[in-house]
């Protein structure tokens, strides 16, 4: 048996609906999941004379191959296998090149194989098959449907259920049950089960009707008197038909947005599969070599991070030509364009392409000046993937606090497991009372926006949209200057066990949003607004040295025991951007609090519970230069990874006591974990 590595290996993964996982140890012990652990099935196999071995699930009536070991990189994870016939490689590839985002939203990924034959063969498949379930969720309510094109050196199989309603909800931990799945190779086959049991078994591929039936789309790959080495390649592929509601439009994916079809995507991939492969290769050894100081784990956390985080996103344009990367809120609340999940997931699109942290904080912009939206603080969110249609977080939906105007309009439950679509709340009168102000979180998400804008702005990006919605930034930060700095009891994005009153880790934020907000002004030339700025700023420092000057580190509210610490990851834009809000000695005695609170899975958020978070391990990693400091941390979250019971898509909440996961899961935020790429790009700049 292989290390184990990750608690779930991506194979077939693009974007929220395409993500196809293996929980398993071996690949060929277990079936494949979706990210949310329903099935997803894939299975693959080779047929050698006469006999079938399985490499990818479990496949009744095989030999399974004995998996020899397993490696992840940032496009792809690659198995080893061996046979007395043969050895094999195997690797699942997802072309999601952060850099060229008409490559970003390809919807197709690969599987790519190499055969090493230890004797002559006389007939040899390799055979890649997906069940059905791909193209539902959960139960189908009517037939499956496919069918076969013979392409340009190629043949490709596609299926779907004869009922297609696209975007016909807009629940959480949920998958499409539209949209057509296909599958390219030299050989492509849509077929019934019987049929594809006759093919594991004996090797031949038929088609045979019948309704009743689950059905297969297989991939075949033929090779007759085999000696010495062989490979090729197979591409999958998943046609949403619709992708993104966005206030009013229906958008179909960035790839899409000149008249591209499915066709032409896998023809790209299956005939450009060289060029494809090239740039990724590029990529990675810049990536490589970014990583050349650090350690084997921090790379090992930058892969298991980089595709998850990219797929749970979806990138279209809209009619004003205006790119949209949205987030899915996975395993959270479905939220679309969560703010505070483009906060701790930005480092990595920061690092490579500024315009997709823009993409993020776009719907934002729209929304709030939209006239449901009243209040002088930014929303948490823009919708309910996938559809943009209104922030869904915080509404007005508890019987007790109804009435015959909103009624029920307004409830969803996202834990009864029924799946759910909400109304076009951004359509809605401005005198319609749609929230309720105790769910929102008006210093976390309005801090957030702010620091954001500056980061794009610090780190390259084009500034227009900034410039576009200052006057809206300019209210937010008015909205704080007009609070306190210690803040009253709100929500944070972390209260997991309680929402705080006077939370310290939220006065942080604010500080640093001040002077981020500075800097906004000061680029736009905006003197008179970036003087305020630093007035606020500096008064709020002199606070905050009157209450913490004497403190050894700084504590969890403005009244816990001293005792009483939390994770102040929201000083980490003050070093990135040389803000000079806190001292290096600060700095100092916060990380050494932190290791003494250090455990093997980690160091826990903050008093109150045994819960951590991973995008915020990291983000305090950064707070400090030493290397061995730094690995003391995060090495928990790779023991994590190998240790835990839960084998879910990595999951960035976890009680540090037993490694066992808390409800998150294939979460976009782990883009955070590159903020230590991103320090060494600002700080070497």
């Amino acid at each position: 048996m292989s290390k184990r590595l990750l608690p779930a290996y991506p194979l077939f993964v693009n974007d929220p609906f395409l993500s196809i996982w293996s929980n398993a140890d071996n690949l060929n012990e277990k079936n494949t999941i979706f990210w949310n652990g329903t099935d997803r099935f894939a299975f693959g196999f080779v047929y050698a004379d006469g006999k079938s071995y399985s490499f990818l699930g479990d496949v009744a009536n095989t030999e399974k191959l004995s998996q020899m070991s397993v490696d992840v990189t940032a496009f792809s994870t690659k198995y080893t296998f061996d046979c007395d016939l043969f050895d094999m490689e195997a690797s699942f590839v997802s072309p999601l090149l952060i850099t060229d985002l008409h490559l970003l939203s390809r919807p197709t990924c690969y599987f790519t194989y190499k055969i090493i034959c230890k004797k002559p063969i006389r007939t040899l498949k390799v055979i890649l098959s997906l069940h059905e379930n791909n193209c539902y969720y959960n139960s189908k309510d009517d037939y499956c449907i496919g069918g076969c094109f013979d392409m340009e050196k190629y043949q490709t199989a596609f299926f779907g259920l004869n009922r297609q309603q696209p975007m016909s909800h807009s629940a959480d931990s949920t998958a499409a049950d539209w949209g057509y799945t296909y599958i390219a190779a030299e050989q492509a086959y849509f077929m019934p089960e019987s049929c594809w049991y006759k093919l594991v078994k004996y090797g031949n591929a038929e088609y045979v009707h019948d309704e009743k039936q689950p059905k297969y789309v297989v991939g075949i790959d033929t090779y007759c008197d085999v000696e010495g080495v062989i490979q090729g390649k197979m591409v999958v592929a998943f046609d949403d038909l619709c992708s993104i509601f966005y206030f009013g439009e229906w958008l179909k994916g960035y790839y899409f947005k000149d008249g591209k079809t499915i066709f032409d995507a896998i023809s790209e991939s299956y005939l450009g599969f060289e060029q494809t492969v090239e740039k990724l290769r590029i990529f990675e050894k810049d990536l490589s070599h970014k990583l050349a100081d650090y350690d084997e784990d921090y790379r090992l956390i930058c892969y298991a991070s980089y595709r998850q985080s990219i797929a749970s996103h979806k990138l279209v344009q809209n009619s004003k030509g205006q790119l949209l990367f949205l987030s899915k809120e996975c395993h959270s609340n479905g939220c679309i364009a969560t703010v505070d999940i483009t906060y701790p997931s930005m480092p990595l699109y920061l690092l490579y392409n500024p315009s997709l942290v823009l993409g993020m904080l776009a719907p934002i912009f729209d929304f709030a000046k939209m006239p449901i939206w009243k209040y002088p603080f930014a929303p948490h969110d823009a919708g309910a993937y996938p559809y943009c249609l209104g922030q869904v977080y915080g509404l007005t939906w508890k019987p007790e606090i109804t009435d015959r105007f909103t009624a029920n309009s307004l409830q969803r439950n996202r834990w009864n497991g029924i799946i759910v679509s909400h109304p076009m709340i951004y359509q809605y009168p401005s005198n319609a009372n749609v929230y309720c102000y105790e769910g929102q979180m008006p210093y976390e998400e309005s801090s957030n926006m702010l620091i954001a804008s500056y980061a794009v702005i610090r780190c390259g990006g084009n500034d227009q949209l900034i410039k576009q919605n200052y006057p809206l930034l300019k209210v937010w930060f008015e909205y704080l200057e007009g609070s306190e700095l210690i803040p009253e009891k709100q929500l944070c994005t972390d209260d997991f066990v309680e929402k705080l009153d006077k939370n310290v880790g939220l006065s942080i934020k604010v500080m640093v949003a001040a002077g981020c907000f500075e800097k906004i002004a000061l680029h736009f030339d905006d003197d008179e607004n970036a003087k305020r700025a630093n007035e606020l700023l500096m008064e709020y420092k002199k606070q905050f040295a009157q209450h913490f000057g004497d403190c050894k580190h700084l504590p969890l509210t403005y009244d816990s025991p001293k005792n009483m610490y939390s994770l102040k990851y929201n000083m980490v834009y003050d070093k990135l951007f040389g803000l000079g809000i806190f001292d290096e000695d600060l700095r100092v005695s916060e990380i050494e609090c932190y290791l003494a609170k250090n455990t093997h899975f980690g160091v826990p958020l903050d008093t109150r519970s045994d819960l951590t978070k991973t995008d915020w391990i990291m983000h305090v990693c950064a707070l400090t230069d030493d290397k061995a400091k730094q690995r003391a941390l995060y090495k928990g979250i790779v023991n994590f990874m190998q240790q835990t019971k839960d084998r879910v898509p990595f999951s960035d909440l976890y009680h540090v006591d037993t490694a066992l996961y808390k409800e998150f899961q294939n979460r976009p935020v782990q883009g955070g974990v590159f903020v230590l790429l991103l320090k060494d790009a600002l700080l070497n700049n």
